[in-house]
């Protein structure tokens, strides 16, 4: 059979195949589409519900730390003062809480239905709130008289807490308006939920004794941000009761009321919102939640489709609150049915050309397409080097020329995104998706010392031709060693190691691509070049830690980022701008000092909780290379530091301080001079007594 005659017996079976998997892929897709929809809703919605348990998790976690606090001894509930001391403390630092409060009472025993039988004497209460203006009140009621005013223990919230069935359980309330706040307008005043849990005290003998009930109020400040957030995705999140109520505003307008079970007005409801304007979507998804309907559906009004979600929200805390989210069904396959039948007609006058003048052209397309299946292997192989497009055929030429830019945007692209990302993306034939997974990783942040007075002092063409040059002989240090530059932040870089790609001993080549850079900087500022311009010299600092974060695609759908998020991430940039205050150049992890082992001199400098952080972290300082004689010969000048360092840990300030000064290679040290001045202050103020060394970094 001769190619022409081949070529339109192919293109007409190929016309009517064609036609039905197009017809079964657009349906197939639809499928796909929508179920994808339902995921992503389904995700969003478990978003916004982890969202809203972990604010309200903040009251269960001041109750949870308060028993912690009695149990070892750091609290005495007999003595108020003690109790002030410590729910000021917790409330101050526990963004969030607006009040805590301990009501102390002697237990005699449970009547027959169960509730608490108190002894007339005993009965105190120590309460610690915060005003609309931050500032802390505190109120004490002590020796309150049985069943009088001042008797605290016959607030609602004490006796469910006490109640006999209850003991051991956090019982959590309904959203109200604070008691705080009783003398505002409702429209001023907070909304909060408040949890409360009777404290019981461990007898040796195993047995357990009541000592009152605590009770934590949490702000639902959040929860206003939920309903009220940006739609331009054309999807409405917002939480409502299994009652159909909404607990969210929907517009900025609407307002918050008490309403009964069916949505009325009542001054002894429920605080719930009422809508000025409530869109006939979120209505019915509204019905859906009164008649108990959770998960997915679709919902029809007047021929237009629509998609709603119900997820439950923080199951035992929150009073059976239900996420919703409602988007429009166009949204997900709108543009899929215009590509349809955009396709469709395309393909019938494509198949038309091309049965007119396919004999004709059958050896023209043959040689484009073998034209066009070596540019593509090309690209297989990574080679993205340009190649002529010719052909007398517009669609062979543009399809030559689609992967002309294809390969355009491929070199392209590995100039913004790691290349080794690209390879892997191009090699799966796959779409990259919302998803990331837990990776062993090294981090490395640097930023140019003084970067802003660097900049005032050159124009904007100068400080962008000039910093150009600083970052390309960075990126190549880090990338020599095989660091992943994931970002660039203005005159700052975010380096990761052991992803894409695997980093043998990442931690080690981390070490050592900082002190290339470092390097490479020093020569940079002594060039001739830079010399030529006026410039003064530049300084890098660098932060490195290793450990487990969450790696990959994050971002919007439309929109992602390839990049590492997590403590360890916060941790390495924090580290970076430790640097300031010991005026030092590189500052590792103690986690990076036990991986590397031996093949570096590192010094510890201090011990660190950074801010935003409670835990501390050793952190040291990377001189060098082990085995380079210039950083060997600072090695003892180093142990007289860190033996001063130890000193000062173990409260031997004095002598601490002797160490250093007798020092004279410590003189001229960044770290001395900032352990010194701690030293000096100590000796003046004495940290407390549980002090364990650790400084607290009260900045970034």
């Amino acid at each position: 059979m001769s190619l022409p005659r081949f070529f339109m017996l192919t293109m007409a079976a190929l016309a009517a195949a064609t036609g039905i998997l197009v017809s079964v892929a657009i349906r197939s897709s639809s499928r796909s589409i929508l179920k994808v929809g339902e995921e992503s809703r389904t995700a969003r919605a478990a978003e916004v519900a982890a969202t809203v348990d972990a604010d309200l998790g903040l009251a269960e976690r001041a109750i949870d730390d308060f028993e912690r606090a009695f149990a070892e001894g750091l609290v005495d509930p007999h003595d108020l003062h003690s109790l002030e001391r410590y729910l000021t403390t917790v409330l101050i630092t526990t963004g969030g809480l607006t009040d805590l409060t301990f009501t102390a009472a002697i237990l005699d025993s449970y009547d027959a239905a169960g509730d608490a039988v108190l002894a007339p004497a005993g009965r105190e209460q120590i309460s610690i709130s915060r005003e609309r203006n931050g500032a802390i009140r505190r109120r004490a009621i002590e020796n309150g008289a049985a069943g009088s005013a001042t008797d605290p223990t016959l607030h609602d919230t004490f006796r469910a807490a006490a109640h006999r069935e209850a003991r051991g359980q956090a019982l959590w309330s309904d959203l109200a308006f604070s008691e705080l706040d009783a003398d505002l307008p409702t429209d001023r005043r907070r909304k909060t939920l408040t949890v409360q849990k009777a404290v019981v005290a461990h007898d040796r003998d195993g047995g357990k004794r009541f000592l009152g009930v605590l009770r934590a109020g949490i702000l639902s400040e959040s929860l206003d941000r939920i309903g009220t957030q940006p739609v331009a995705d054309h999807h409405r999140v917002f939480l409502c009761d299994d009652r159909g109520r909404l607990i969210t505003k929907v517009n900025p307008g609407d307002h918050y009321a008490t309403l009964d079970g069916d949505g009325t007005p009542d001054p002894d409801g429920d605080v719930r919102v009422l809508a000025s304007v409530l869109p006939p979507e979120m209505t019915e998804t509204l019905k859906l939640a009164h008649d108990g309907i959770v998960g997915g559906r679709r919902i029809a009004l007047a021929g237009v489709g629509y998609y709603a979600t119900l997820v439950p929200v923080a199951p035992g805390r929150a009073q059976h609150w239900l996420v919703g989210i409602v988007v429009p069904e166009r949204v997900y396959i709108g543009a899929l049915a215009s590509a349809r039948d955009r396709l469709l007609v395309l393909l019938g006058l494509t198949m038309l050309v091309l049965a007119v003048v396919g004999v004709a052209g059958a050896r023209v397309v043959g040689r484009g397409v073998k034209a066009l299946v070596a540019s593509t292997e090309d690209m297989r192989r990574f080679r993205f080097d340009p190649s002529p497009a010719a052909s007398p055929f517009a669609e062979v030429r543009a399809a030559l020329a689609s992967v002309e830019r294809a390969k355009t945007a491929l070199r392209a692209m590995v100039k913004y995104v790691p290349v080794d990302l690209v390879r892997k993306l191009y090699d799966s034939g796959r779409d990259p998706v919302l998803g990331a997974e837990l990776c062993e990783v090294s981090v490395m942040f640097t930023d140019i010392a003084d970067f802003t007075t660097h900049a005032e002092s050159l124009s904007p063409a100068a400080l962008a031709q000039t910093l150009g040059r600083y970052l390309d002989v960075a990126t190549r240090s880090v990338e020599a060693h095989g660091g992943t530059v994931d970002k660039f932040i203005g005159d700052a870089l975010m380096v990761l190691w052991n992803v894409p790609s695997p980093t043998p001993q990442h931690p080690v080549a981390a070490c050592r691509a900082a002190l290339a850079c470092a390097s490479a900087t020093s020569v940079l500022v002594r060039s001739e070049w830079w010399q030529m311009q006026g410039l003064s010299p530049w300084r890098t600092r660098f932060g490195i830690h290793c450990d487990r974060v969450l790696v990959g695609n994050f971002g919007a759908p439309a929109r992602l980022n390839y990049t590492a998020m997590g403590d360890g991430v916060n941790l390495a940039s924090r580290l970076e701008g430790l640097n300031k205050i010991y005026g030092t150049t590189i500052l590792v992890s103690g986690d990076v000092r036990e991986q590397v082992g031996e093949a570096f001199v590192l010094r510890e400098v201090d011990r660190v909780a950074v801010k935003g952080k409670y835990r501390a972290v050793s952190i040291y300082e990377l001189v060098g290379h082990a085995g380079d004689p210039v950083v060997e010969a600072r090695r003892p000048a180093l142990a007289v530091f860190e033996r001063a360092l130890h000193a000062a840990f173990a409260r031997r300030f004095t002598d601490a301080l002797e160490i250093l000064t007798t020092s004279p290679a410590l003189q001229d040290d960044g770290p001395t001079h900032e352990l010194r001045r701690r030293l000096e202050t100590w000796l003046r103020a004495p940290p407390p007594a549980d002090w364990d060394g650790t400084w607290t970094a009260t900045s970034k």
